[in-house]
């Protein structure tokens, strides 16, 4: 009998990590992938190839790929999903992790209604296109549940199953807010873009058994990234060619 070709094997085992709740926070790029499975890119595309054409993934040469629905409802719900709806324009690199560090914060202590000398697990990732940053993603975590994320590699895969694998943490809820806000000087350093800025900015508190645990917020430059959130029947709303992609819907 022959034996399983290698893009099916990858394209297995992709879905059952999708099903599994991994990729929460974004869905690793070709070139990732390639070097995680220590093939080509052109074997990463034929993998994913099936995954867009049951509509679980979306994106596409040229494109970051997004989850659409991996058939599994994670632990909080469709709020996990923004950060993967947010894909680069163009291909995605790694990201960088220029802050990993624990700090005392009052701004971050009195969102969250905790002590002002509370410590938190401060980290900062900048994911990039084509060179270029196009979204901050900062959080902070009380140390009492977080401390392992300290010596812990985030540049790549969902903090939140990181946090579940080093500390033994899965966060219980979530309440989360999306606005326009101008780029402050310190998210405009990073983001290499001038202070004023308008950027998509998402902010997020959770919880781990009532108590408050997480602030984390998001910003991301419009002109760099799109934000793509297909909800209900998604067979519903791709286009007919089946391959996943959600219908266009050109502006004028």
């Amino acid at each position: 009998m022959p034996s399983t070709p290698r893009w099916r094997q990858i394209s297995e085992d992709v879905l059952q990590k999708l099903q599994d709740g991994a990729f929460s926070d974004t869905f690793p790029g070709e070139l990732e992938l390639s070097e995680r499975y220590r093939v080509s890119r052109g074997t990463i595309r034929r993998a994913l190839q099936p995954l867009r054409d049951q509509g679980i993934v979306g994106g596409g040469r040229g494109r970051q790929s997004y989850v659409i629905d991996a058939g599994r409802s994670p632990g909080l719900g469709p709020v996990r999903s923004l950060h993967d709806a947010i894909s680069a324009v163009g291909d995605e690199t790694p990201p960088a992790i220029p802050v990993q560090r624990i700090e005392t914060n009052l701004a971050v202590s009195t969102a969250l209604g905790l002590p002002s000398t509370t410590e938190y697990v401060h980290a900062v990732r900048i994911r990039y296109t084509n060179g270029l940053p196009f979204s901050a993603d900062r959080f902070w975590f009380d140390v009492a549940v977080a401390r392992p994320l300290l010596d812990t590699d985030l540049s790549s895969g969902s903090v939140y199953e990181i946090l579940h694998t080093v500390a033994g943490v899965e966060l219980s809820g979530t309440v989360e807010y999306t606005t326009a806000a101008p780029a402050w000087p310190e998210i405009a350093d990073q983001l290499q873009i001038d202070v004023g800025t308008p950027l998509l900015t998402v902010r997020r508190k959770s919880c781990h058994h009532n108590r408050p645990v997480e602030l984390r917020d998001t910003c991301t430059v419009g002109e760099r990234a799109t934000l793509t959130q297909v909800t209900g029947d998604v067979a519903a709303v791709l286009n007919c060619d089946g391959r996943g992609k959600p219908v266009d819907i050109p502006w004028t």
